[in-house]
């Protein structure tokens, strides 16, 4: 039997079976797309974590809530991702594969070698929170990651840092991230990892984190992409 179909909604808060939910124009144009008939059974989402089974109700612009689903997810912190953007398309390549991973968060970093940025409400980060939503779709995610506005390397370490467990990747670090995650990954405060620019964090970014007393990680023995280390240090993380 196959799974059925997925759509995400503004909100599922509150909800009692029998109630209407609306489908955005894009979702009810995805229904009628696939040509799904009314009374066809689906699931909605709305990226907090909530979901549940619905009926297709015949105007194909609602679904008539059935029953609350409930997934069994493991007891872990966390992941949040601060990372520099990459080139071009990578960076909705690192959106994609980093939410289907499981990230939570993921907040843009803007340090000293970065070549890349958005700007907050432009349409470049607009289009990736979409690249998000449908990801979580695509794999059967409930919750949808936040991704933040961008900001400094500076705001962020000072901001962040001190509400959860801080790792920088460093291909020249001594211990391996592997070993933080096996150590620290069912902790309940969330575990917060920094990715730098292609061209690595300065000198003075190195300083001032060393001076905060955030250890440093190795993914393995070579240089990564942006988007390569963010998705790698996400699938460890999974996969412990």
């Amino acid at each position: 039997m196959s799974k059925p179909r997925r759509f995400k909604v503004e909100s599922l808060a509150s909800l009692e079976p029998g109630a209407s939910v609306l489908l955005s124009p894009e979702e009810s144009k995805h229904a009628r797309v696939l040509r799904l008939e009314a009374g066809t059974v689906v699931e909605l989402f709305d990226g907090s974590g909530l979901a549940w089974r619905a009926r297709l109700e015949p105007n194909g612009m609602s679904a008539e809530l059935l029953a609350p689903l409930s997934g069994s997810t493991p007891e872990r912190a966390p992941l949040w991702l601060a990372t520099a953007w990459p080139k071009g398309k990578r960076a909705a390549i690192l959106i994609e594969k980093c939410a289907e991973l499981g990230v939570a968060r993921i907040l843009p970093l803007r340090c000293a070698r970065s070549v890349v940025t958005k700007d907050a409400g432009g349409e470049g980060l607009a289009r990736l929170r979409r690249v998000a939503a449908e990801a979580t779709k695509q794999c059967g995610r409930r919750d949808v990651p936040q991704l933040d506005d961008e900001r400094s390397f500076g705001a962020v370490l000072a901001e962040e840092a001190p509400r959860a467990h801080a790792v920088l990747l460093d291909p020249g670090a001594d211990r391996s991230w592997a070993e933080f995650v096996r150590e620290r990954r069912t902790t309940a405060e969330p575990f917060l990892v920094f990715v730098g620019p292609e061209g690595g964090f300065s000198n003075e970014e190195r300083r001032v984190v060393e001076q905060a007393g955030i250890p440093r990680a190795r993914l393995g023995e070579h240089i990564l992409r942006v988007e390569t280390a963010c998705i790698a240090a996400c699938a460890a993380w999974n996969c412990q």
